[in-house]
């Protein structure tokens, strides 16, 4: 899936801020409910970006030290 010009711009510590905040909104009681549900929703979608985001990032990290493993075995034949 490309990914579109805000999506280039997305940052994780940001989207947590944001869904942080979110939260702070929904706790402190003064949104009127319907607010509560749009926040909510927002929030939720924010999180699913990160969690891709932080899984995609496992996949690089395990593929990196899959690739180191396998170059240091090959390096040790006997």
């Amino acid at each position: 899936m490309p990914r579109s010009k805000k999506e280039n711009n997305w940052n994780y510590e940001e989207n947590v801020a944001r869904v942080e905040a979110i939260i702070d909104n929904i706790e402190n009681g003064t949104l009127p409910l319907e607010a509560v549900f749009e926040q909510f929703s927002v929030a939720t979608e924010q999180l699913r970006q990160c969690e891709e985001f932080l899984q995609k990032g496992r996949e690089k990290m395990e593929l990196s030290i899959e690739t180191l493993t396998a170059e240091t075995n090959e390096d040790i034949e006997f």
